[in-house]
């Protein structure tokens, strides 16, 4: 079945442009004491021919069991799946789901930080970080901003500005044998113009920093123009951690 469908898939991609696309898709997984995953939810908003491709390859994947008062029990997460369709020397393209992270839920869709004033008379961009805590309740606490690179300053309305929006955010907490439980987070986010001022310095420094990023997932990426980092949500202490031999990406065949 999930051959079929990832096929169907497949067809329907060999008319657009041999490039590579990609996507992030964030599945709810209820997963048992052994560590397998019993059961996925994947958002309504997915279509509904890449739902059951999402869903077929997440069950196949397994974690460390959640632990609570020294014994393994069942705990409930939000995986992040990374769908690429990728094209080959017959013009049309391979599927590949990876597991890209799990953690709270977050959807960021809508709120836009405010952009400090003095940064858009400069036309200055700024790539920072925000570390904090998911309550059980979904909301954050114990929040500080940093730069994403150690050699790229942030001012501190960028800063002032990256704490705005965040005390706005929600999460959908992963859960414990029930019952939801602190996460700690860390959350970067980019300020960037359409007609912003890089200085050669910071051009190199992101050029530096996606390169380190495809070498690390074993992938070549073309950087035709300056690439922007990632603004993806990474959990630091999850109780459910990927069971590496059992997180594996999965790819197929044309």
């Amino acid at each position: 079945m999930l051959n079929a469908t990832m096929l169907l898939l497949i067809c329907s991609l060999t008319a657009q442009a041999a490039e590579t696309r990609e996507q992030i898709y964030r599945i709810g997984a209820d997963v048992d004491a052994q560590g397998h995953i019993t059961a996925t939810q994947v958002d309504p908003g997915v279509p509904i021919s890449i739902a059951p491709v999402l869903a077929s390859a997440v069950k196949q994947w397994q974690f460390v069991p959640a632990k609570l008062n020294g014994r393994s029990v069942p705990a409930h997460t939000f995986i992040s799946a990374k769908l690429q369709a990728l094209p080959n020397a017959s013009g049309q393209y391979n599927l590949r789901i990876s597991f890209a992270g799990n953690g709270p839920k977050f959807d960021r869709a809508g709120r836009q930080p405010p952009y400090p004033r003095d940064a858009v008379h400069r036309r200055q961009a700024a790539f920072v970080f925000i570390n904090a805590t998911v309550q059980p309740d979904g909301r954050l606490a114990d929040m500080t901003v940093n730069s994403q690179f150690a050699e790229w300053p942030v001012s501190a309305s960028f800063k002032d500005a990256a704490l705005k929006i965040a005390r706005t955010w929600h999460f959908i907490p992963e859960q414990v044998d029930g019952p939801p439980v602190a996460t700690q987070v860390r959350i970067p986010m980019n300020f960037t113009l359409r007609d912003q001022i890089l200085a050669p310095e910071q051009v190199k420094i992101l050029r530096e920093a996606a390169r380190k990023e495809s070498a690390m997932a074993n992938a070549e990426v073309a950087l035709p123009t300056v690439p922007l980092p990632s603004e993806q949500e990474v959990a630091l202490d999850s109780p459910l951690q990927p069971n590496a031999n059992a997180v594996a990406t999965i790819i197929t065949a044309p």
